[in-house]
């Protein structure tokens, strides 16, 4: 049975870069982390959606992340994808795995959070 997943980032971000157009902005962040039970190194590109524009705000924006593990044999790397909402007043986010690879099958529809002050993403399977 599948157990929690989790995280640390590792600080600097390789990315993070902001465009801004009429209907608010896109933030695009790429970050190494590392798994705190297998010592395993992967990679996390994610995509967030902050809409506000004729005076329409939110108080959260859409996120769509990928974390990539390492290719094996230049074959495709091991990897699922959560997507959720990020809180921009205190930067966590929340959410579910929306896609995996056949090693994180039993992840889809679990849930995740991300503690932006411990840099901490946690992955749970789905129940």
């Amino acid at each position: 049975m599948a157990t929690a997943l989790s995280f640390k980032i590792q600080p600097p971000l390789l990315v993070n870069q902001r465009l801004d157009d009429n209907g608010g902005n896109w933030q695009y962040v790429g970050a190494a982390a590392v798994e705190q039970s297998s010592n395993e190194t992967v990679k996390l590109v994610a995509m967030k959606r902050d809409n506000s524009s004729g005076g329409v705000a939110f108080a959260a924006s859409m996120l769509t992340a990928t974390v990539m593990y390492e290719a094996q044999d230049y074959g495709v790397s091991e990897h699922f994808t959560i997507q959720g909402l990020h809180d921009l007043t205190s930067n966590n986010e929340t959410g579910s795995v929306s896609s995996a690879s056949r090693r994180f099958h039993e992840y889809v529809g679990g849930a995740f959070t991300f503690d932006s002050k411990e840099l901490v993403l946690t992955v749970h399977p789905r129940k």
